[in-house]
């Protein structure tokens, strides 16, 4: 019987195509996962019980090895990448600053409402020789004749009421720093899921190189075993048939150096983001990928939480918030401020005659206060006050429509990303059994075949099913896991404890009551 391989052995080299030489070091460390529809392969486990003595293709070989190296490999598993991924990660040290930032506006904020801003100015110069007083002067002017003095002014200003200028400051830079923070988590929540989809595909790769592998063990021992029947006599196998299987093993030996190409460049690029050289001894732990233990709730209690938890919804809310505290600070430009200001200056000239007159004025010679006064201080262009409420106004209702937008983006991704969980779930189930059936009929082909009583078209034709059913059951394996970390990135249930900033901000001034708005 004529076997003919074409069909499932293209089948088998687009499986190949699962998005992973397209990765490399030098590349942004961001995974893609394959698309949909590509075939990709698994290892298989075929009883020995069923085979002939030493038989290659029942044993489930892992991937072809790398050549060893005088160094010590470290293996990591996706928890300890993870951590070293956020720890090294460079844009999370610019929102850490940025944080600290903010932190030091609020701080700033916080301080002016209860203490007065001082200043202090000391002065040295040289002022020109003057004796006696303005009834009887005793010198007149000369411009050869100078003098040291020295004059120290010092003022502060306490503010009173301002109609909620400072309070509004306060809140304003509070919610500043929560938006920040948020920020903060929603770029490790990215982080993180840029790391499980590079581990995730490396996995994968393997798995597909241990399925390359055993196929191409399979193909020999079938090559192997024709020959010898053949040569026995059997007039079911012809010629073709041994060329068939001779073109199967070559087609898949000729794709496993480029699966073996794009799991290296996964690797280098996992590596990379986890702070490491491109060739440091570092590996995966996982030989192959397995789905995730995660108990899906349903999807109104991630709907729940969405918006109490989401990073990206904490930081427009916050930030909608800050603005609307801007907006409350401008507008009370419409009115005084009432503040109190104090001050003491003294000067002194040693080469001039102190004035004793209180009516004389000195610039060199004098001592003024201590004192203070109540003052009022009330902007009356209200005309630039106007423009600057109308463009806050602006930026705020800027902001508003952001937020819904935001409001609806997040409701359609988590949807999405459940319903893409759920579905990927019931395919790794539906396809678990399938693997196992072809597993069965693999195993009943190659023993019929050793046997003499099977053909070479059903060890073919039960590689390119197992292969095929085996591909999309660990294609879905990481399309669930990909969905599941998706899942958390929006909702912002990844981020280990230890890489949060710290909670929101609490706002401690009591706000005052809107200011009512001028005629």
């Amino acid at each position: 019987m004529v076997v003919r391989p074409e069909r499932w052995v293209w089948l088998l080299a687009a499986a190949l195509s699962i998005g992973l030489a397209g990765t490399s070091a030098a590349a942004p460390p961001v995974a893609t996962p394959a698309p949909k529809g590509a075939v990709v392969l698994a290892a298989t486990v075929v009883p020995k019980t069923l085979r002939k003595p030493a038989p290659k293709i029942a044993t489930a070989p892992a991937a072809k090895k790398p050549a060893k190296s005088t160094r010590q490999v470290e293996k990591l598993g996706l928890d300890q990448f993870i951590d070293r991924a956020l720890e090294a990660a460079p844009e999370l040290d610019v929102a850490r600053w940025a944080v600290e930032t903010r932190e030091a506006d609020l701080q700033q904020a916080r301080v002016s409402s209860f203490l007065p801003e001082f200043t202090a100015i000391n002065t040295f110069g040289v002022a020109r020789r003057a004796f006696g007083t303005v009834l009887d002067p005793q010198d007149t002017v000369d411009v050869d004749a100078y003098g040291p003095f020295n004059r120290v002014e010092v003022q502060f200003v306490q503010p009173l009421y301002t109609w909620g200028k400072i309070t509004s400051g306060i809140e304003a830079a509070t919610r500043a720093v929560a938006a920040q923070i948020a920020e903060h988590d929603g770029i490790a929540a990215v982080v993180v899921e840029q790391t499980k989809m590079l581990y995730y595909n490396i996995v994968l790769a393997r798995s597909v190189l241990g399925v390359l592998d055993e196929a191409e063990d399979g193909f020999s021992d079938a090559l192997e075993t024709a020959r010898e029947r053949r040569d026995e006599g059997d007039t079911e196998i012809t010629e073709l048939d041994i060329l068939y299987l001779r073109v199967g093993r070559s087609e898949v030996a000729n794709q496993i150096p480029k699966l073996i190409a794009g799991e290296k460049g996964a690797l280098e690029a996992l590596r990379v983001i986890a702070g490491a050289k491109p060739d440091s001894p570092i590996d995966v732990r996982d030989r192959r990928i397995e789905p995730e233990v995660v108990k899906l709730e349903p999807l109104e209690v991630y709907k729940s939480r969405l918006f109490q938890q989401s990073p990206a919804w904490r930081q427009v809310e916050a930030g909608a918030q800050a603005k609307e505290s801007e907006l409350e600070k401008v507008k009370a430009e419409y009115y005084p401020d009432l503040f109190f200001t104090g001050h003491f200056g003294y000067a002194y000239a040693p080469r001039r005659d102190r004035q004793l007159n209180p009516f004389a004025w000195d610039d060199f010679n004098y001592l003024r206060g201590p004192g203070g006064v109540l003052s009022l201080r009330w902007p009356l262009n209200f005309h630039v006050t106007a423009t600057k409420v109308q463009k806050a106004r602006a930026e705020l209702e800027h902001i508003e429509a952001q937020k819904r937008q935001a409001r609806r983006g997040l409701q359609v991704e988590l949807s999405s990303a459940y319903e893409t969980a759920v579905e990927s779930r019931k395919a790794v189930t539906d396809l678990e059994d399938g693997r196992k059936a072809g597993r069965a009929i693999l195993t009943l082909a190659v023993t019929n075949f050793d046997l003499a009583i099977g053909d070479a078209s059903e060890i073919l034709n039960a590689l390119g099913n197992y292969a095929r059913v085996s591909s999309s059951y660990y294609e879905s394996v990481r399309d669930y896991n990909l969905s599941l970390a998706v899942l958390a990135r929006v909702l912002g249930e990844d981020i280990p404890v230890s890489v949060r900033t710290g909670p929101e901000p609490v706002l401690d001034v009591t706000l005052p009551a809107p200011a009512p708005t001028p005629p």
